[in-house]
């Protein structure tokens, strides 16, 4: 390196702050060149006065007012979102919120399920075993037409037994089943 080191490198160069390669050419320039080996203590002088004077200047706050400022930083109360977002990350929320959200979560698949909601709906019943089956005791032959629906009876409206609807059992008669006559 024949010329001098910049006023820049040279602050560099005494914060460490130079790529190796470059400190190491600094280096090997200082150890031959007198003036940069002054401009380096001069350098160096004014960042050690530059310090102490801001180490004089730094003032430290005084513990009472230390003190009273954690104090108050203590006794602050967050407010209730606060508090609810830190119970949620505490270990105490997951069995307190996701056990009932799971017990509901399997409650309510259970119902929407065909088990869970047959409970609440009327049973029907295939008439025509019945119609066969009086039939068959009866020895009359019974025939009722594949386009009709299936009959069915309710056991809601009353509770006396199996009864066919109105309609079910005009169909059945016109189809001349039930009592014998065709």
């Amino acid at each position: 390196m024949n010329e001098h080191l910049s006023p820049d490198l040279i602050v560099d160069y005494l914060h460490g702050e130079l790529a190796p390669e470059d400190d190491a050419l600094a280096h090997v320039h200082l150890s031959t060149c007198a003036a940069c080996r002054r401009e380096i203590d001069l350098e160096s002088n004014l960042t050690e006065v530059l310090q102490k004077m801001a180490a004089a200047e730094e003032q430290e706050m005084p513990s009472l007012i230390k003190a009273a400022v954690w104090q108050q930083i203590r006794d602050a109360q967050p407010g209730p979102v606060a508090r609810f977002a830190a119970w949620l990350r505490s270990p105490v929320a997951i069995p307190a919120f996701g056990v009932p959200a799971f017990a509901v979560l399997l409650v309510g698949g259970w119902l929407a399920s065909p088990y869970g909601h047959s409970a609440g709906t009327a049973p029907t019943i295939d008439a025509a075993y019945y119609l066969q089956a009086h039939a068959q005791t009866a020895q009359t032959p019974l025939s009722i037409q594949p386009a009709q629906p299936a009959l069915e009876t309710s056991m809601i409206d009353s509770g006396a037994g199996p009864q066919l609807a109105d309609a079910d059992a005009d169909a059945a008669l016109a189809a001349g089943g039930l009592d014998g006559s065709r």
